[in-house]
């Protein structure tokens, strides 16, 4: 079993973090082993169950269930009150839309993480996810009447994968379909370029999400279990 020091987040939350990936019972059982050795090494671990083989330690929290959707590409309607953002760095609305996008993410659910951790990495997110010369980024927006973005999609494509990153429609107009015209002006635009398969992950107790990727011809791949072991 690999056991990982992941320099990014360590230095992004100031902390000592690395990823195991279990595999088997045994993995477990030897992860909790190592106790002693781990605590010197780690302030917390992120711990990968893919085969669901579960993992209990003083210190544990299950926080995510991460299923990963797919769908192939459709040539779909496109939607003429959906757009695409242009700049270089997020406008406020979509600062805004990041943080709605994350309502369930793991790095908002575990308390232990340092305060304003959740704010500062969706708005990390938000900014990377910005079109950039010589990459395949682009965020799709619902505009409103009075042209503020009351809901997003960002996407990243490679050959003919579609990735799709943050979604986020304004907890004030959710459910008026607004979600759906942008997907679906995503999946034909990615259709007309070549793009086969989209792709995204969401969480097992967003259960509305789930509802309706799978309203919008998603199906499940994957359900990754992920713990967060506190040292």
């Amino acid at each position: 079993m690999d056991i990982r020091v992941l320099q990014w987040d360590s230095d992004f939350f100031g902390l000592r973090i690395g990823r195991a990936d279990l595999q088997t019972k045994a993995d477990a059982e030897a992860l909790q082993s190592q106790y002693k050795e781990l605590k010197r090494q780690f302030d917390l671990l992120y711990i990968f169950d893919a085969n669901a083989v579960g993992f209990e330690a003083e210190g544990t929290q299950l926080v995510d269930e991460k299923i990963l959707y797919s769908k192939p590409c459709e040539p779909r309607k496109q939607f003429s009150d959906v757009a695409f953002f242009q700049g270089a760095t997020p406008s406020d609305d979509l600062y805004r839309l990041a943080l709605v996008s994350g309502g369930y993410s793991r790095f908002k659910l575990d308390e232990r993480l340092p305060q304003g951790s959740y704010e500062r990495l969706y708005t990390r997110w938000i900014e990377n996810a910005c079109p950039k010369d010589g990459t395949n980024k682009q965020i799709l927006t619902y505009l409103d009447t009075n042209n503020i973005a009351k809901g997003m999609i960002t996407v990243d494509y490679q050959g003919e994968l579609g990735h799709i990153g943050l979604v986020a429609v304004d907890t004030d107009c959710q459910h008026q379909g607004i979600g759906g015209k942008i997907m679906s002006t995503l999946d034909g635009y990615l259709f007309d370029l070549g793009v086969k398969t989209l792709e995204v992950p969401t969480q097992k107790a967003n259960i509305d999400a789930c509802c309706w990727y799978e309203k919008n011809g998603f199906t499940i791949q994957s359900v990754l279990p992920i713990f967060h072991w506190w040292l």
